[in-house]
């Protein structure tokens, strides 16, 4: 029913139809109608509703697809395949239960269980924001795991820099993989690989992320979205999502390329001097940057006087000079 009144709507898209005019064509009630046309807001339909007037689709619609992130590919994309889901409790969990080949992109309106790094979770209703999952097959040793997470990161960062025209501020990085815009956190990024321990090599990555393009309300204060409720949404998710995976299979082609872990560097809200508090064995502890090397390791000093490397962790604070 949801297919047939959005039919009815794609045919008279920019102009408002009656609900009483839709429910008399298709044999339903008004109620129904009124029910149906919620699910198709809450699937990310901008269907705006007026009394005295009905329905009226929006020429724009932010709707996630597998045809509408198929069209917005590079003509020469590395995707390999495309599975486009409604809901799904995360699409990590999705892409681990299934032996996908490398380039697989998975994505979903909802998950109902989205997971963030050391147990988070990562808020993700439907309709307000892009989850998706990477299947990828690298050739690099364990110890270039993070250059994934570091290339998704900048992955993030670049798409919405070319697609957010309104906007000439870049997006930060907080070590290693929190993106943030205008001071608040937009995008959480799960990295999780199988690894062959006998050859040192990574078999496989399901590299997953969450971007919050509406969402509006969260249960803490650091997150946020990259559009306001008042403001014009610029760009689909579909455009977001085919961005995205474009520029990490790119990066996947050669994560030792010097461009990647400088395009980091620059969008890293950690700078020389910042003094940090992280969280490491479940110990927090305080230290001041020194930079960050190569592989994205973060290079501190560390209460001791000492010089430390991070390849793993949380921070918590940060405090530039």
């Amino acid at each position: 029913m949801k297919n047939k009144i959005l039919e009815i709507l794609e045919a008279n898209k920019g102009e408002f139809i009656s609900g009483e005019q839709i429910a008399r064509s298709l044999d339903i009630t008004r109620a129904a109608v009124w029910k149906n046309i919620n699910e198709l807001k809450n699937r990310g339909y901008q269907i705006q509703s007026v009394t005295n007037k009905g329905y009226k689709l929006e020429i724009f619609n932010d709707v996630l697809s597998k045809d509408g992130i198929a069209k917005n590919l590079s003509a020469n994309s590395k995707i390999s395949e495309i599975i486009c889901l409604d809901t799904i409790d995360s699409t990590n969990n999705y892409a681990k239960k299934n032996a996908f080949s490398h380039g697989t992109l998975i994505a979903a309106n909802e998950q109902t269980s989205g997971r963030g790094r050391f147990g988070h979770n990562f808020e993700s209703p439907a309709g307000t924001g892009l989850y998706m999952s990477l299947v990828l097959r690298p050739k690099i040793e364990i110890s270039k795991f993070q250059m994934i997470t570091i290339a998704d990161a900048v992955a993030v960062c670049l798409a919405v820099e070319d697609l957010y025209k309104n906007s000439h501020e870049k997006l930060k990085i907080k070590w290693v993989n929190d993106v943030f815009f205008r001071g608040k956190k937009i995008s959480g990024i799960l990295t999780e690989a199988v690894t062959n321990f006998e050859s040192g090599e990574i078999e496989s990555v399901v590299t997953g992320i969450g971007v919050n393009v509406k969402t509006q309300n969260f249960n803490n204060d650091i997150a946020g979205s990259i559009f306001n409720d008042d403001e014009k949404i610029l760009f689909s998710r579909s455009e977001l999502c085919a961005r995205i995976a474009d520029y990490i299979m790119d990066f996947a082609e050669d994560l030792a390329d010097p461009k990647l872990i400088n395009l980091y560097r620059q969008r890293s809200l950690l700078q020389s001097g910042s003094k940090i508090t992280y969280m490491k064995d479940n110990t927090k502890f305080s230290a001041e940057v020194k930079n960050i090397d190569d592989l994205g390791g973060l290079v501190i000093i560390n209460d001791s006087g000492g010089e430390e490397i991070l390849r793993s962790g949380e921070v918590n604070t940060v405090r530039n000079k």
